[in-house]
């Protein structure tokens, strides 16, 4: 789950607490006895909000959230296009006794390469008169559009995650996901995984893990995989060998498996390896999932909030195009 940085944890108290205090000077001009459709939102309404927020990204974001918690990169929310850059290699390598460099001089070539930084947002308003009585009632106000707010948000950033969005284009970069950016390495799972043998995920991974290899990336890898597959090599036995030993148990000690993780999002039968270093895939945080009022200028006006936010996940490669990335699928 991405974190808030300091800047951003204080520019949605400052809009929760100007929003507040315009509710304040409103109720104060307003020629009226009906002082609760003008009422401030108390501190606790906001920490329900963002409770909810957390659960429901627990829930739904698994292959972002499992990215976002050691790779993620905090990045100004006004850049919309994020660049990397990629080096050839240039001169020659010498050794010497002396130090005195005798290896000829080159100019590397240098690319860059961008990611669009898209802004995801949902809206939910109450009526004026469904806050006056949620005031009356301890402030107790129906979750369930918040809720779809915060659901719709997390559900898009696991989205892009996986699959991109071919209408976010900056410069004549689209923004891509695991499962189709262009630099990935990929080949066609064989078999059926719900109701293969063991033998035949082991081989599944193996053959993974050597698309990887084949782009110099032999280090620990994680694995996203469909939730019922994992589920079935949890619970079948790998072989009639190894009676007490689960597929799931057998495949998490191949060499180069750091763990295997289980999503509901991505798609049966396909296999996302993935080596998470900064220099292979980052999470870019322009804002987290968060909740902000917006203006109210009437009395009678609805309490409308909008909840964002600003975040897309960046694939890099180098210039020979070798990327920690591989798909079966």
């Amino acid at each position: 789950m991405l974190r808030f940085t300091e800047q951003q944890q204080a520019a949605i108290l400052a809009n929760r607490r100007e929003f507040n205090a315009r509710q304040v000077v409103l109720a104060a001009n307003a020629a009226t006895a009906m002082v609760g459709n003008a009422f401030p939102l108390p501190k606790y309404f906001w920490e329900q909000i963002d409770r909810d927020s957390v659960e429901i990204q627990r829930d739904i974001l698994v292959v972002f959230n499992d990215l976002a918690a050691s790779v993620s990169t905090p990045v100004p929310i006004g850049i919309v296009h994020h660049l990397f850059q990629t080096v050839s290699d240039s001169g020659e390598i010498n050794i010497s006794l002396d130090g005195r460099s005798k290896a000829k001089t080159d100019q590397p070539v240098y690319d860059y390469h961008g990611t669009p930084l898209p802004i995801i947002d949902s809206t939910f308003s109450f009526g004026w008169r469904q806050v006056e009585a949620a005031r009356a009632n301890g402030f107790s106000l129906d979750p369930a559009a918040r809720n779809n707010a915060n659901r719709r948000v997390a559900e898009k950033l696991e989205d892009i995650a996986l699959n991109g969005d071919s209408k976010i284009v900056v410069g004549g970069d689209q923004l891509y996901g695991l499962r189709n950016h262009p630099k990935r390495n990929t080949r066609a799972t064989g078999v059926t995984l719900n109701g293969a043998t063991g033998p035949q995920w082991n081989d599944e991974i193996i053959a993974t893990l050597k698309l990887l290899h084949g782009d110099n990336f032999r280090v620990p890898t994680t694995l996203y995989m469909n939730w019922d597959d994992v589920f079935y090599a949890s619970n079948t036995d790998y072989s009639t060998q190894y009676p007490n030993k689960t597929i799931l148990q057998r495949v998490r000690e191949i060499e180069g498996v750091r763990e295997i993780i289980p999503a509901s999002k991505v798609p049966a039968n396909e296999i996302i390896a993935v080596v998470k270093r900064r220099d292979v895939v980052q999470v870019l945080n322009g804002m987290p999932v968060s909740t902000r009022a917006q203006f109210r200028a009437n009395m009678e006006d609805d309490y409308n909030f909008v909840t964002m936010a600003a975040a897309a996940l960046q694939v890099r490669f180098d210039a020979k195009d070798q990327c920690g990335l591989a798909v079966s699928s």
